[in-house]
């Protein structure tokens, strides 16, 4: 039993690679809104005649920056599953520089509506 999995490790590195995988195209996506919402922005503030256009800006500007920082976060919670996911077969135990990644995991799990982490908890 690892990590509180009663399952075998196999269930649990193919758990966490699912997870690395959602993760990864998930960032792809989010990056692709940032940049899609930039243009937007852009073009608000390029049209000056407006001045709804500023304010327009300015909340296209804030959904941009919580996008980016959930990307980020995205691309750190992919790399604790593959660092799990590479390290749960040497292991009978958690040890203590892995399992941050994995407590942060579940708590993430319990934010993302994600099955393949949830499984994992």
């Amino acid at each position: 039993m690892v990590f509180g999995y009663k399952s075998s490790t196999y269930q649990l590195k193919r758990q966490l690679q699912k997870a690395s995988q959602w993760f990864q195209t998930a960032q792809f996506e989010k990056a692709a809104h940032v940049k899609q919402r930039s243009i937007e922005i852009a073009t608000y503030l390029a049209v000056a005649d407006d001045p709804t256009n500023e304010e327009k800006a300015r909340i296209k500007a804030e959904a941009l920056i919580r996008d980016f920082n959930t990307a980020e976060a995205y691309g750190i919670l992919q790399l604790y599953c593959e660092l799990l996911s590479e390290g749960i077969h040497l292991m009978s135990k958690c040890p203590p520089d892995l399992l941050s990644y994995a407590v942060t995991l579940i708590w993430a799990s319990s934010i993302i509506d994600l099955t393949g982490l949830r499984k994992t908890r």
